[in-house]
């Protein structure tokens, strides 16, 4: 694009700042160092001590590691900067601006120009010999440092819904998919329509007419427009950004890390819901980072986020027949027994789970047979319906099959 060269080499110093206030500056030279500027708002629920003593780190805190580009979005910024730029993870986090994921937004003196937003009709009725998502790629590619393994977009502030009194605008993320992980995108949609159908409220997700792409409504925003704050299990795990560390968990330890931080047995039924859901539909990468909590500004006010990032993985051969992490000491898939046995805790005590399961599993069958989408996608009913019929079984010692 013709602003790359304008781009600076390097990026060494970002005001972090959420809701336009500044909370402090993050620095890198030998080390990654953030100092606080003000101990009214915090930046992160792991980085509350008392004082303006700053926090200093060989690697990136995690707070800001964790919406860092992995995979296709990353290799794709790298490359068209490499002539340009010294691209590491400050620049990264330098690039996001203010359309990172949660309420903190990074000022350095990266300057991007604004760019036109697009309507939402548009992608989704797109028909062309020329395929859309490299378009919206060469377009936003230097706004598109998001999490995630497979190619995405950012788009913010996009026309959603025109009435005779206003447009709605909305941040939108789209995806697509590559040859590894055929019709992603519609495996994604049916998920989390089956999700909304057993009533988890995910945010709103649609599927363009041609499947190329797939679109999800940022849920990060309340409805005044007031940014959340978000933080996915490996940050408020304190986990390195190394792509193995999202996996190196139980789902047990994600029940119990969901109480210390909310304290209300609410929340930890909602996130053992999402578990549930995962192991369900069949979802082997439901990972840390697949799961997160939002909060006030303040912080006083913290719940378990939407459920996000859905998709039925065992239909693909390249994916093991495994979860993301471990459930009663193993990574295979659970029996109902299992599930029921996961609601207990020494901190709580989810009531009625097998009637909880229960629930799920006649919600997803049930979406599944009036599903229009998901005859898109050859195979896919049939395999999540083994998937539950699987996870519904229980046997009197399942022990020695779930060894890894």
């Amino acid at each position: 694009m013709k602003y790359q060269t304008n781009l600076p080499a390097k990026i060494s110093n970002i005001t972090v700042c959420a809701n336009q206030a500044e909370l402090g500056v993050l620095t890198y030279g030998s080390v990654h160092y953030y100092q606080p500027l003000q101990e009214k708002q915090h930046v992160s629920l792991t980085m509350t001590q008392r004082g303006m003593d700053g926090y200093s780190s060989s690697a990136l805190h995690p707070i800001f590691a964790q919406n860092l580009p992995e995979g296709f979005n990353r290799r794709l910024i790298t490359e068209r900067l490499a002539r340009y730029a010294k691209v590491n993870n400050m620049y990264f986090l330098a690039l996001q601006g203010d359309q990172g994921v949660g309420m903190l937004s990074y000022q350095s003196e990266l300057n991007l120009p604004e760019i036109e937003s697009l309507n939402l009709s548009d992608i989704l009725s797109y028909r062309s010999k020329e395929p859309l998502f490299p378009q919206l790629l060469d377009k936003y590619y230097l706004r598109t440092s998001l999490a995630g393994m497979q190619p995405k977009v950012s788009i913010p502030n996009a026309n959603t819904v025109q009435t005779d009194r206003a447009v709605q605008q909305r941040d939108l993320i789209v995806k697509s998919f590559d040859s590894e992980f055929p019709l992603l995108t519609v495996n994604e949609f049916v998920c989390m329509q089956a999700a909304q159908h057993c009533g988890l409220e995910p945010p709103q997700t649609y599927l363009a007419e041609n499947l190329e792409t797939y679109v999800v409504e940022r849920f990060d925003r309340s409805c005044n427009g007031t940014k959340l704050g978000y933080e996915d299990f490996t940050t408020l795990m304190k986990k390195s950004n190394d792509p193995s560390a999202k996996y190196a968990s139980s789902y047990e330890t994600l029940l119990k890390a969901t109480y210390l931080y909310t304290g209300s047995v609410a929340e930890v039924e909602k996130m053992y819901k999402y578990i549930v859901f995962n192991c369900l539909i069949g979802n082997g990468d439901a990972h840390l980072k697949n799961f997160a909590l939002q909060y006030s500004p303040d912080m006083k006010n913290i719940f378990v986020s939407p459920p996000f990032d859905m998709t039925h993985t065992l239909i693909y051969e390249s994916i093991d027949n495994k979860m993301a992490l471990k459930l009663a000491g193993s990574k295979a898939f659970p029996d109902l027994s299992h599930l029921i046995k996961l609601a207990e805790s020494d901190q709580f005590r989810i009531r009625n789970p097998k009637a909880i399961i229960e629930f799920l599993s006649e919600n997803i069958l049930d979406y599944l047979s009036t599903s229009n989408e998901i005859q898109l996608f050859d195979g896919l009913r049939t395999s999540i319906e083994r998937s539950i019929s699987n996870v519904m079984v229980t046997s009197l010692d399942t022990q020695n099959y779930r060894l890894d």
